[in-house]
């Protein structure tokens, strides 16, 4: 019978025992590991462990609730954080592998990270069950499993925004200065304000971008103060200086900017885990007052059976004993007609 496929089956059997099933679970009470509901995988594992426990041979594995509850806590937690990195990572790659979507401003990719980010931590808390400890515990392995997913995705839109801004700042390069001669060193920083103005409007907006204006300033800013200098144009040293004291200012903006983006986003990543995190401390505590209320109404139930057995008893013995009442005074009846019949004969003979 276990190798015959559901198709081969009767059509009215298997609706007759499917609806067998689903009368049979509709009519089961929640189950709980702790102030958590045992539903879905975490109830279908916790029966397989037991199915499998009750079945196997080896005479020295006992079957333990506490530990087949622990071991479900866990698996149930893995699978969670394997879904969710899935999801993310999957969106995520929809929209790095969008056509002409890369590269990305980093407040859009952010904005982007976070909303995936929101989905599968609402679906994560949704999903585990346990202790608030534990769910503490599989909350930080996977915010350090997705940090990590997220660094291969920063790292590609890095890239990209890198190749593309290198790209404009070359041309423009060769637009106001390669090409170039120049006659006088205020048209020489004319030309270097012009390069650095339009790479500001061409360029997108990113730590990347003010780092290669950084290494102009530090190699091709020098290079060109260089030839410039060797074709009799008289540059101040005080150039120089002031191009080396941008670079270091730059540098330093990137690495704020940097810094800024990251710890935005952290912000934000934490107030979604502290609104899931609440959310599931609520459930956890409607999880309790139901099962105080059943608890409650479980010993109320026991009462009032109490009540009823003993009551039931009472019945059974009271309405014994007044059998056996009743055919006492049958019988003490019947002990006095046979009496009475005897004196009657008594008499008749001495007559």
């Amino acid at each position: 019978m276990e190798k015959v496929k559901t198709d081969e089956l009767d059509e009215e059997f298997v609706e007759e025992v499917e609806n067998a099933v689903k009368s049979i679970y509709s009519q089961l009470p929640l189950k709980y590991i702790g102030s958590s509901t045992m539903k879905g995988i975490s109830f279908i594992k916790f029966l397989q462990n037991i199915v499998d426990r009750m079945n196997s041979s080896e005479t020295s594995t006992l079957l333990s609730i506490p530990s087949e509850y622990e071991s479900v806590i866990q698996f149930v937690a893995q699978e969670a954080i394997k879904e969710c990195i899935g999801r993310y990572e999957e969106k995520m790659e929809a929209l790095m592998n969008n056509d002409g979507k890369l590269p990305m401003l980093w407040e859009e990719f952010e904005k982007m990270h976070h909303e995936y980010i929101s989905e599968v931590n609402e679906l994560f808390f949704e999903k585990i069950i346990g202790s608030p400890t534990q769910m503490g515990s599989f909350a930080i392995q996977l915010n350090e499993t997705t940090s990590k997913s997220k660094e291969g995705f920063v790292e590609r839109n890095s890239k990209e925004l890198t190749i593309y801004n290198e790209k404009i700042a070359k041309g423009l390069w060769a637009k106001y200065i390669e090409n170039n001669s120049f006659k006088g060193i205020e048209k020489f920083k004319g030309a270097l304000q012009s390069f650095e103005s339009d790479c500001d409007k061409s360029m997108k907006k990113s730590p990347e971008a003010t780092k290669i204006i950084a290494s102009y300033k530090q190699n091709q800013y020098l290079s060109a103060i260089e030839h410039i200098t060797q074709l009799g144009l008289d540059l101040a040293k005080g150039i120089r200086d002031e191009e080396e004291a941008n670079r270091l200012k730059l540098e330093a903006f990137a690495r704020e900017e940097e810094l800024r983006l990251q710890i935005e986003a952290l912000r934000r990543e934490r107030e979604e885990y502290e609104k899931n995190a609440k959310n599931k401390m609520a459930e956890l505590q409607t999880n309790i007052e139901q099962q105080k209320k059943s608890q409650d109404e479980m010993k109320q139930c026991f009462v009032e059976e109490q009540k009823f057995l003993i009551g039931m008893i009472n019945q059974i013995f009271d309405t014994l004993i007044k059998h056996k009442e009743v055919i006492a005074k049958l019988r003490k009846e019947e002990s006095k007609v046979k009496k009475n019949k005897l004196k009657g004969k008594n008499i008749c003979i001495i007559a």
